[in-house]
């Protein structure tokens, strides 16, 4: 399965927000820990305030964090918000039959797939959170 992008920059970023809770991040710090386009990122973070898992605090000395706890957070649910391609609802009945087994099996594969994700908060994959802290460049801030 391969997810895009937008979806990696939108993981990271709840991942960075919840390492440095509750203090404030800057777009500017995902970007450069990561390597990311500051300008995806903005768009990213929008969208996740959006959706109600950041907090964006506009301005000078403005920044996000996390609007839910990181253990209240799915890895599945972010999937979901920000792959298109995942559809979720009954497979379409007017298709031909041969049409509606491959259809099934691809649901049946896609919802394996998300419940493993569902599995996962993103509390559980900051669990590293001194290796990540290290690896991110924040080993010497206090949060």
């Amino acid at each position: 399965m391969r997810l895009t992008s937008y979806t990696n920059y939108a993981l990271r970023t709840l991942m960075f927000a919840a390492l440095d809770a509750p203090s404030l991040v800057r777009v500017q710090d995902v970007a450069e820990a990561h390597g990311i386009s500051r300008t995806h990122l903005v768009k990213c973070v929008h969208h996740l305030g959006q959706w109600g898992y950041l907090d964006n605090v506009r301005g000078r000395g403005g920044g996000f964090r996390l609007a839910r706890p990181a253990a209240a957070i799915t890895v599945g649910e972010i999937v979901r918000r920000t792959e298109e391609g995942f559809r979720e609802g009954p497979i379409d009945p007017t298709s031909n039959p041969d049409d509606l087994l491959l259809d099934e099996i691809f649901e049946r594969a896609q919802a394996a797939f998300l419940a493993v994700l569902d599995g996962h908060t993103i509390h559980d994959i900051t669990f590293n959170d001194g290796a990540l802290r290290l690896a991110l460049g924040l080993a010497g801030r206090v949060s």
